[in-house]
């Protein structure tokens, strides 16, 4: 055994030394560029996730906005319509007509919020309730219709035009009083609502459309049409 000992030398020991710290150099490089690539791709899968989630946000708000100007302008042709016919002095109830099929309700997901409040805390708190808001409207939208409809049933008219001409016993008129009332208060705050929250939810967009460009490139340019 001594002689063996002997027999190695302290050029071998240090190339014995060096070769090894090489290699432990190299497997700590290989290892920290494997780490760093990791984290690379988790970073841009998360950083694609969040994207994907602000183009679904901002494409739910550009329906939100659509909807509350398509039926902004409905309510406004119908009262013009009736205006041009000689129905300026009547009420609300009877110059708006009601809508056809109204569309879908919007949601916007706890994902998508959490984004948003992550970004700007001030527009995650002003568009935060908005797809509620919308909703809320095409509900209100619906129950007009609704009301119109069963209170117009009950009574026969003769047209002119486009103008029904009703005959109301007093006991009609009675009964239809305090149901016109109502359906009056209806269309009052239906164009109320249609008329701010339009304005108010394109505001809401634009801001929208700004901060994800500003952080996620986003491509669509936005235009507005004027109905």
């Amino acid at each position: 055994m001594l002689e063996i000992l002997k027999s190695i030398s302290w050029s071998n020991v240090a190339s014995i030394i060096f070769g090894a710290t090489i290699s432990a150099i190299v497997s700590y490089a290989l290892q920290r560029n494997s780490f760093a690539e990791a984290r690379r791709i988790k970073e841009h899968d998360r950083y694609e996730v969040r994207k994907a989630q602000a183009y679904s946000l901002f494409f739910k708000m550009i329906r939100i906005h659509s909807t509350i100007v398509l039926l902004r302008k409905a309510v406004s042709d119908s009262i013009s319509q009736a205006d041009g016919k000689g129905l300026k002095s009547a009420s609300l109830w009877q110059k708006i007509q009601p809508f056809g099929n109204l569309p879908p309700r919007v949601k916007f997901t706890s994902d998508e919020m959490a984004l948003l409040l992550s970004l700007d805390i001030t527009l995650f708190n002003e568009a935060g309730p908005y797809d509620d808001i919308h909703n809320s409207f095409l509900d209100l939208c619906e129950l007009y219709g609704v009301k119109r409809y069963a209170l117009m049933e009950k009574f026969g008219a003769k047209m002119a035009g486009g103008i029904g001409i009703t005959g109301l016993t007093q006991a009609e008129s009675d009964w239809l009083s305090p149901r016109a009332f109502e359906l009056n208060g209806l269309a009052t705050v239906m164009l109320q609502r249609a008329q701010h929250d339009a304005v108010e939810a394109k505001g809401i967009l634009e801001r929208m459309h700004a901060l994800f460009v500003k952080h996620f490139q986003l491509n669509p340019k936005l235009e507005h049409k004027e109905l």
